[in-house]
């Protein structure tokens, strides 16, 4: 009996192409900088999805929604962050093990330490803003993780807080300052108030 040449191997079924957002919508952040977010990625953000909702999705494409107290350069982070979540089903967490049970994956952690703490400040407060939920919680588990066995001076350093003797130093040299600026003034008008005296005879 002849051998039976060996089954070749069957390529692995190509991956199903992504679905392409049908439309976009227009986001006008308090800075008047407009931002767009697919359709797609829009029910990340709670706040905006049913805002859509209410108006319409046709209705909403066409006009301009504007976002309050977020800023361009903050709203385009969150945008990025809902784009490449848009299809990613999140496990549920229990509020009360938040954020110390929450796990940071790999993609958001480089996400969120690439900013500033400023920036990230910045994100997490329009995560909250626009019920981002888990975008909240990973910012607020990174903050956590910032603040964890420092203390209070060093938080002080690390989230840029100004302490009570730099304010001190602060009010004292425009105190000094305004009094510089007070003889100054008065040195001035010494000067040209015999001149103008003078001119009136």
């Amino acid at each position: 009996m002849a051998d039976q040449p060996a089954p070749t191997a069957q390529p692995a079924p190509a991956a199903a192409p992504e679905p392409e957002p049908s439309f976009y919508f227009n986001l006008e952040s308090c800075d008047k900088e407009i931002v767009e977010i697919s359709v797609l990625a829009v029910p990340r953000m709670v706040t905006i999805n049913n805002l859509i909702s209410g108006l319409g999705y046709e209705k909403a494409a066409k006009n301009v929604l504007p976002i309050d107290n977020v800023t361009g350069a903050t709203l385009k982070l969150a945008v990025a962050w809902c784009e490449h979540h848009w299809g990613v089903e999140f496990p549920e967490e229990k509020n009360e093990g938040f954020p110390r049970q929450t796990i940071i994956p790999e993609w958001d952690m480089n996400f969120l330490k690439e900013l500033k703490v400023m920036e990230l400040q910045a994100l997490t407060m329009a995560a909250y803003q626009l019920e981002i939920k888990q975008l909240l919680r990973y910012c607020c588990k990174k903050i956590a993780m910032m603040t964890q066995g420092r203390t209070p001076d060093e938080w002080r350093v690390v989230f840029e807080i100004p302490i009570e003797e730099k304010d001190a130093i602060a009010e004292k040299e425009l105190q000094e300052r305004l009094e510089r600026e007070a003889k100054k003034e008065a040195k001035r008008w010494i000067v040209e108030e015999p001149s103008t005296s003078t001119g009136n005879r």
